[in-house]
């Protein structure tokens, strides 16, 4: 990952506000994890949705953040230990077992290379296993938020049918959707 989205992001921990709103509820329910008992809450930030993703799994939740100071006030919120908070790169983390669901909720701007994330999400997934790249604002809102750090510290996004093309060889569309309130790419790994 890009050392300057790190460093931006154990600056912004102490004040950055993302709260799971009834939309990004409605979301985690659309996405059924009780079929799916180990989850990866990616760049899990102060672990807003970690507690949401538990109780929806009845399993075993890594939350998963580059950023130390995220990960710091996310133990700080949460103490389950059914809830395990790493902090490291995505690109680099390796687990002994399998996830049958990631889950990147309101993080993949912030990801540069997609290819990578492919390849990485593939690598950690059982076959069949869910990818779910969520956030709980429409594109062009959340454009318009990125435009500012572009480059440095996001990326803007392209409309879900065009993001989901460097999927396509590892991973089966399930929904594809994005309106004014939320964007969606929901994939199934062949």
């Amino acid at each position: 990952m890009n050392k300057e989205v790190q460093a931006f992001f154990d600056k912004v921990a102490p004040t950055y506000e993302s709260e799971a709103c009834s939309l990004a509820t409605s979301m985690l329910d659309s996405l059924h994890l009780e079929n799916y008992p180990r989850v990866l809450d990616l760049a899990c930030g102060k672990g807003v949705i970690s507690l949401e993703l538990l109780n929806r799994c009845k399993g075993e939740v890594i939350a998963l953040d580059f950023s130390s100071k995220m990960i710091e006030l996310a133990k700080e919120r949460i103490n389950n230990p059914q809830i395990k908070f790493v902090n490291m790169d995505f690109y680099e983390y390796e687990d002994d077992k399998l996830f049958d669901a990631i889950i990147c909720f309101d993080a993949f701007p912030h990801f540069f290379d997609v290819d990578g994330f492919v390849s990485k999400a593939s690598s950690l997934l059982k076959d069949n296993g869910l990818l779910a790249i969520i956030h709980n604002i429409g594109r062009i809102t959340l454009n318009e938020h990125h435009k500012r750090t572009a480059g440095k510290v996001s990326r803007l996004l392209k409309a879900p049918k065009d993001e989901v093309t460097p999927f396509l060889d590892k991973f089966t569309p399930i929904e594809l959707y994005e309106d004014d309130t939320c964007y969606k790419i929901i994939l199934k790994k062949k």
